[in-house]
């Protein structure tokens, strides 16, 4: 039988017209309202839904809009007939840009998260059906992003004007298109905060939701809990980090079917919410010896511990999307094993060791950055080791270089039995650095990491400047360095603050080019000359900065991808800026980028939209945002060097 379905493109990416024919019955008609396989097959997303929302409007003229709600849906009328609106609010090249059609009861529309829905009645007792892939909750409305129903902007022809249109408060009160802001992207969802794996990972994804299982699953079972919808990934960082003469055994592994239940129940989550899955398996064991052991290598289920990753992996590998990242050896800043080897012989304390453990050791803050590298990058599902690059050594050999950079006699180290007999060994990582990421040396990175904790022990930051004649440098960072970047330095330059040098880069720069032209009328109508000359984001210029300052998520990632050192001294500018001006008085150069990491959190609006090619109006309103930015800054910049100026008098 032919399919009575037809599914056409519209201008906005993502938006479907679903055309249906009815077919007639005895005692009237009939389709196929949502019929998942057929439309699948025709375009339309995987869709899933999870409520069912009618709603009858009695009066002709009732008026509704333009909300981007955070979830995906699909429209249709029961019966009647309205005019449909659309804008799209995702940021971006197509942002703003509309799409009107007539909706009847056989023509549905599918609209994806982040489009704005509209409509106006033109038939008394219409019924709206609404199908939608996660539950409304009472957090949901806050992350709208909306748009006013009568902006001229727009250009939607309404069949009813506004002053005869029935229109509620709410709708009225929503900004003009030059005044709008995108939908808010969804954020990632970290499972296992109550474990020092996922404390440490905690602390290197700033942006991210952090939770145990139990409040999830408890969050699940009631409406007003997690709002799922604020999430497009899921990380599920369950685990332990290696430790050095650890004071308490680690956690026991679960039995079989308490760990298949525990991942079954959170990967349910993910299919029902079409999150990305990210398991991270810790499985040290192995069924076979190898010089390393690729993807494939199988996982000695003879050791409690493999097996209760294995269970993960394998429930993890029927999540619709997924990875499973293999790791070993993880060490956090603030815990872990170099945190323990460095404070025991600081303290005086003899260290002990398993010996015939042979490995590389993880960083967590690099296990992070490949982790996003992945995700960003949209990998293919499947298993990816990450750990440290470089030799593959003893972990008796780490202490002994750990102790070694901390300024102590490596006879400190004491070696012991190993206490998990089995087969071991180092991961490989030609798949990962496929996908284009470099995990970095660890065992080279032992120095660079250390070298702050030793100068920090002996009373020297990091982060001051080198010496009176050195000043304090903040490098901002976009990509191109024609825009964002480009414009907040010119105008910080322009405040002239003494003791303070700030230089731009972009991660993919320009290189020589001016500061584009909107942005340099804006500087020079605040009387400013707009010199600049764009350069390339470089090793050598990231680390000679006291303070970076990006502009974006993506360029932030950027750095702590190549860089991941620099993680302590590089922040998003709006959540660095808030966090500037509630310094505690007294603050010092030396003390902002502790002060900044303390308290780093993320916010809608921390992030300058790119206004590259989108007209003065997105030109002004980078420059409105970044106006604002530079003035706190210079005006904190400027107490702390006066002070910095009185206290050497």
């Amino acid at each position: 039988m032919p399919s009575t379905v037809r599914v056409e493109t519209s201008e906005i990416p993502g938006l479907l017209i679903v055309k249906q024919k009815s077919a007639p019955t005895a005692e009237g008609w009939f389709f196929e309202n949502w019929h998942r396989g057929k439309m699948v097959a025709l375009g339309v997303p995987d869709f899933v839904p999870v409520q069912h929302n009618v709603t009858r409007v009695y009066s002709r003229g009732a008026t509704r809009g333009i909300h981007a709600e955070p979830w995906d849906r699909l429209i249709s009328l029961v019966q009647g007939r309205a005019m449909g609106a659309w804008v799209d609010l995702r940021a971006g090249a197509g942002f703003g840009k509309v799409v009107v059609r007539e909706l009847t009861p056989t023509t549905a529309v599918f609209v994806p998260r982040g489009v704005a829905n509209s409509h106006q009645v033109l038939e008394d007792d219409t019924i709206f059906s609404y199908l939608m892939d996660q539950q409304w909750t009472e957090d949901a409305p806050k992350r709208y992003a909306s748009v006013n129903l009568f902006d001229p902007a727009l250009g939607i022809d309404w069949p009813i004007p506004a002053h005869e249109a029935t229109v509620v408060r709410r709708d009225e009160l929503t900004p003009l298109l030059k005044y709008a802001t995108p939908l808010q992207e969804r954020q990632t969802l970290l499972v296992g905060t109550d474990t020092p794996l996922g404390q440490a990972l905690a602390a290197e994804m700033p942006g991210a939701t952090g939770t145990s299982y139990e409040a999830l699953i408890s969050a699940q079972s009631s409406d007003t809990g997690l709002d799922i919808s604020a999430f497009d990934t899921l990380i599920v960082a369950e685990g332990t980090l290696i430790r050095a003469n650890a004071s308490a055994p680690p956690r026991p592994a679960r039995p079989w079917n308490a760990a298949t239940d525990r991942h079954a129940a959170l990967a349910d989550i993910a299919r029902r919410h079409g999150l990305r899955y990210v398991y991270i398996s810790q499985a040290c064991r192995f069924e076979h010896d190898s010089s390393e052991h690729d993807e494939a290598a199988e996982l000695d289920l003879s050791d409690p511990r493999s097996r209760e990753a294995a269970v993960g992996e394998v429930i993890a590998s029927g999540v619709p999307r997924h990875l499973i990242i293999r790791t070993q050896w993880a060490t956090g800043r603030e815990a872990g094993f170099v945190h323990d080897v460095a404070s025991a012989v600081r303290a005086g304390r003899r260290v002990e060791v398993s010996g015939g453990q042979y490995g590389r050791l993880t960083f967590v803050d690099r296990l992070g950055a490949g982790i996003r590298h992945l995700l960003d990058g949209g990998s293919a599902n499947g298993r990816y080791n990450i750990t440290g690059d470089g030799p593959v050594v003893g972990l008796i050999d780490v202490a002994r270089r750990v102790v070694e950079l901390s300024g102590h006699n490596a006879g400190a180290v004491a070696e012991t039995a190993d206490s998990q007999p089995g087969i071991g060994g180092p991961l490989s990582l030609r798949k990962v650095k496929d996908a284009g990421f470099r995990p970095g040396n660890a065992w080279l990175e032992l120095e660079t990491r250390l070298t702050p904790r030793r100068a920090a022990a002996e009373g020297h930051s990091p982060t001051a400047p080198a010496s009176a004649d050195r000043p304090y440098r903040v490098l901002f960072v976009c990509t191109a360095n024609i825009c964002r970047s480009a414009y907040a330095n010119v105008m910080a330059a322009a405040a002239q603050i003494p003791g303070v040098e700030f230089i731009s880069a972009g991660t993919h720069g320009l290189v020589g080019e001016p500061l584009d032209p909107p942005l340099a009328s804006i500087a020079e109508r605040h009387g400013v000359a707009p010199a600049h000359e764009a350069q390339q984001l470089t090793k050598e210029l990231a680390e000679s900065a006291d303070l970076i300052l990006a502009m974006g998520n993506e360029h932030r990632r950027y750095i702590l991808d190549v860089w991941p050192s620099l993680a302590r001294k590089t922040f998003i500018i709006g959540q660095a800026i808030r966090h500037i001006a509630d310094a505690p008085a007294g603050t010092g150069f030396n003390q902002i980028t502790d002060h900044l990491w303390s308290n780093r959190s993320t916010a809608p609006g921390d992030e300058v939209p790119d206004p590259y090619r989108r007209g003065q109006e997105a030109a002004e309103a980078c420059a409105i945002q970044l106006d604002g930015y530079i003035s706190v800054l210079a005006d904190r910049l400027t107490e702390i060097s006066n002070a910095s100026t009185e206290g050497a008098h």
